[in-house]
């Protein structure tokens, strides 16, 4: 009687499989099994269709991997029974996409990588995680969990590419919207009187407004104090420009001022470095009124305020540096 060679015995077992994994997958073949693709049979010479890919599922030529998977590789096979039958077939084994790639379609032959602004780090998967809120990606293909955004900056992704990223080559899971905070490709500089001291920031509300007596640039993690000299009596302000020198006969000795003080003898009017006193002095002292006006010297009487300043500094304290020649004198 007639015998069934070794390798059509195995074709049928094969076949057999296959349908079993196609009943329970529906119409596609898992990953890790093999997908047979019928070319040719003498029986059935009308059955199947020609086509230069031989791993194309339709008609009469099989069914292809699952999504999540690809049919890489496409190896030609036949055989001949003992009664002269031919049978061709071509076959491949559905293997899962690497990490970085996925497949959502069913009977491909290759992965697609995940766009930038996403990732995927498990195998044999249909789609690509946006990179969270606070993280970025810059690159296509990523297996590995986004990188954190740096100190000074935030997420920020456009609407156009999550448009790209989710009715093009790719697809987002399903039930995603769009969310600008989510699936950045770069992380946008906090716009300058603001400042982000954290990695991760997840959004533009992770900025804080520069505190009063400080500025910053764009980007910036800290802000910048104003430079003693100056002062600042507001929040938020952008760039060294906006800190304000200090009026005339006042001064500001630290850096980070919020507002001058008064060191010289009477405000708002300039004076020379050696009557300038220290925060507190001018203002609240008794000793340099005119008419018992604490702490008040009219402009009109700036020159006998002078003279009265050089005689108590000589008589009182036995300094000149109050004086303006500097030279003691009592009717000076």
């Amino acid at each position: 009687g007639w015998r069934m060679p070794p390798p059509l015995s195995q074709l049928l077992l094969l076949l057999a499989g296959f349908a079993r994994l196609v009943d329970a997958q529906g119409d596609c073949m898992p990953q890790g099994s093999v997908a047979i693709f019928m070319v040719y049979q003498a029986e059935n010479p009308d059955s199947v269709f020609f086509s230069e890919d031989g791993c194309l599922a339709g008609g009469g030529r099989g069914t292809g991997c699952c999504a999540g998977a690809q049919c890489r590789v496409c190896e030609p096979n036949q055989v001949t029974s003992a009664g002269g039958k031919l049978m061709r077939w071509n076959s491949c084994q559905c293997e899962p996409c690497p990490p970085g790639n996925v497949q959502f379609r069913v009977g491909q032959n290759t992965c697609i990588e995940c766009p930038a602004g996403w990732y995927q780090p498990v195998a044999g998967q249909t789609n690509c995680i946006q990179c969270p809120p606070g993280t970025f990606n810059p690159s296509r293909g990523r297996s590995t969990t986004c990188g954190e955004c740096p100190p000074g900056t935030y997420s920020k992704s456009s609407i156009l590419a999550y448009r790209e990223a989710t009715t093009k080559l790719y697809r987002a899971a399903d039930g995603t919207e769009f969310d600008d905070s989510m699936g950045s490709t770069s992380c946008t500089e906090c716009p300058a009187g603001t400042y982000q001291p954290s990695p991760g920031g997840r959004n533009a509300d992770s900025c804080l407004p520069c505190p009063a007596g400080t500025y910053s640039n764009s980007g910036a993690a800290e802000c910048s104090p104003c430079p003693a000299g100056t002062y600042q009596p507001h929040e938020g302000m952008a760039g060294e420009e906006t800190c304000l020198p200090c009026q005339a006969g006042k001064c500001s000795d630290n850096d980070g001022s919020e507002d001058c003080y008064q060191c010289c003898p009477i405000a708002n009017l300039a004076c020379d470095a050696y009557m300038k006193r220290a925060q507190g002095f001018y203002g609240t002292q008794w000793w340099y009124s005119n008419d018992g006006e604490t702490g008040q010297v009219p402009t009109d009487r700036y020159s006998d305020f002078l003279k009265a300043l050089c005689r108590r500094g000589c008589t009182k304290f036995g300094v000149v540096n109050w004086c303006v020649t500097g030279t003691c004198s009592i009717t000076e």
